[in-house]
């Protein structure tokens, strides 16, 4: 029997010529991060539910239909995307929007309005040609001239004249009695007592003096009912603690639920009319705002029984609109500025009090019939000149520039106008839109109101009836163009029409890029322990 020998070789020899198993397997490489996002994004194509993105990506459709839908879905994509940015753009340009919000809003809501009577005749010829009398005189003028050269203190009122030595004469006269252009034109002017006979508020025959004051306007003097602008009251001091502290309401419509006035003109006292005609011009406004020629205006003649119905129309700002900062939603409430003439701000008390400084600027005075806490100089008659060489610039739509030539005003004109008068419009507001009837007054056939009518003498008396037309009016709201709510339609419409996108879908796109990618690390690390 053949035994072979078999040499066996060392443990170490061995060894030593066996390749380890580990060292034929390469090692994977890291995942290139635009591989890694490109076959995230072909597996959220295939599992997501928008249009299109499957046919992009399926074994079983041919490459013309792949970049036929891959075209669709990226116009699809931009399309929106411009449409997003034309909304988010609209709603940036008019971020704030006015709507009628009801046609039913009660007017009991809505404060009466101040009435303002202003005699067309704005100086008086009986106490013209008394004051002329006992006051001095230069020599050569006697107390008939002085009186007819009373008549250029109405030069003030915004009738521009030329220099005449008339007014060199009136300047010399007012020095040597020591007297100013305002408190003169305040002597001068027919008095409310002179001017309303009889007055009715809501059917109750009521004193003129606890109804009416004098106030001071462009105007000149006149006569104003449920005026709240200015905080010192012009009211007789004993009636003071019968005059309400806010402005009055009525609770009804109709003429004998609202202001009913009897005015005389007195035509044989008539001097200077700084109109044509003769009679009152009544302003309709807000019982905040200063009088002037932005006010509801109707001119009503002697011997007329008038009507003014009013139809107030009242605006007012959400809690939204309030919170923007004023700069974006471009107005002011009538508390966020300190005033310093009025009660309140608003826009034309606002504009009025900046055409003040402005002539102040100008001419280091103020005319007599601007607004005036008594820090500003009224005018004289030496200031006549400069003060008819600047109207244009100090009274005009856009204080602090001459803008009477006919070409418009351009966009950058309001610019640099609202750096000279920082003046914002209202976010809450009341207008008080005026029709007027009229007819001859006549009491011969008449049997209504006997004793408001008694013991007085009707001839050429006009009488005012001021009313609320009805028992509902117009209310406006300004309110956001679009809050998140009506943003997250818009993104939520736009994105369903054009992508089919929802907000599972957003979900879903999260998930794949982020949590899956967790997810898919913890599987392969599990599965590869097991």
């Amino acid at each position: 029997m053949t035994v072979k020998k078999i040499k066996v070789l060392p443990v170490e020899t061995v060894s030593s010529k066996v390749t380890p198993i580990e060292e034929k397997i390469p090692k994977e490489a890291p995942l290139d991060p635009i591989r890694w996002f490109l076959r995230r994004f072909k597996h959220f194509c295939a599992v997501t539910a928008l249009h299109g993105y499957g046919h992009i990506v399926r074994e079983d459709t041919a490459m013309s239909e792949k970049i036929f839908w891959g075209f669709c879905t990226l116009i699809s994509n931009i399309t929106a995307l411009v449409l997003l940015w034309f909304s988010w753009n609209w709603s940036t340009l008019t971020p704030v929007v006015t709507v009628i919000e009801s046609t039913h809003y009660a007017t009991w809501n809505i404060p009466f309005p101040a009435v303002t009577i202003c005699n067309l005749n704005k100086i008086s010829a009986k106490r013209a040609l008394e004051r002329a009398t006992a006051m001095k005189r230069p020599e050569n003028v006697s107390a008939e001239d002085l009186s007819e050269l009373f008549r250029q203190l109405t030069i003030f009122m915004g009738y521009t004249h030329e220099a005449t030595d008339d007014f060199e004469i009136l300047d010399k006269t007012l020095e040597m009695n020591n007297l100013t252009v305002f408190g003169l034109l305040q002597d001068l002017s027919p008095s409310c007592p002179e001017s309303l006979d009889r007055c009715m508020w809501k059917g109750t025959q009521t004193r003129c003096d606890t109804l009416f004051q004098p106030i001071n306007s462009t105007l000149g003097i006149c006569c104003s009912f449920n005026y709240y602008a200015i905080e010192k009251m012009n009211y007789p001091e004993k009636l003071l603690h019968s005059i309400p502290k806010e402005p009055r309401r009525v609770t009804a419509c109709g003429h004998q639920t609202g202001l009913t006035v009897i005015v005389s003109p007195d035509l044989e006292d008539y001097h200077t009319t700084i109109l044509g005609s003769s009679g009152f011009r009544v302003m309709i406004h807000n019982s905040y705002d200063l009088v002037d020629d932005n006010a509801e205006m109707k001119i009503i003649a002697p011997r007329l029984e008038a009507f003014l119905s009013v139809a107030p129309e009242a605006t007012y700002a959400t809690n939204d609109v309030l919170r923007l900062p004023v700069s974006v939603r471009n107005c002011l409430t009538s508390t966020e500025v300190k005033m310093s003439t009025v009660r309140k701000y608003s826009y034309l008390n606002c504009m009025a009090e900046c055409r003040s400084e402005i002539a102040e600027k100008l001419c280091g005075c103020v005319p007599p019939n601007f607004p005036n806490n008594g820090s500003k100089r009224f005018c004289e008659m030496h200031d006549l000149d400069c003060i008819v060489q600047n109207k244009n610039i100090y009274s005009g739509a856009a204080p602090g520039f001459n803008i009477t030539r006919r070409e418009p005003v351009k966009d950058e004109w309001m610019i640099q106008t609202r750096s000279v008068c920082p003046c914002l419009p209202d976010c809450e507001y009341v207008t008080y839109g005026t029709e007027v009837t009229a007819g001859v007054f006549s009491r011969n056939n008449s049997f209504n109101s006997v004793s408001f009518f008694k013991d007085i003498n009707l001839d050429d008396k006009t009488l005012i009836h001021v009313f609320f037309q009805d028992l509902v009016s117009t209310r406006y709201r300004m309110d956001m163009n679009q809050n998140w709510l009506s943003w997250l339609a818009t993104i939520g419409g736009i994105l369903g029409l054009f992508l089919g996108f929802s907000i599972v879908t957003g979900f879903e796109f999260i998930y794949l890029f982020t949590l899956r990618v967790f997810f898919d690390r913890y599987a392969e690390k599990y599965h590869g322990k097991a």
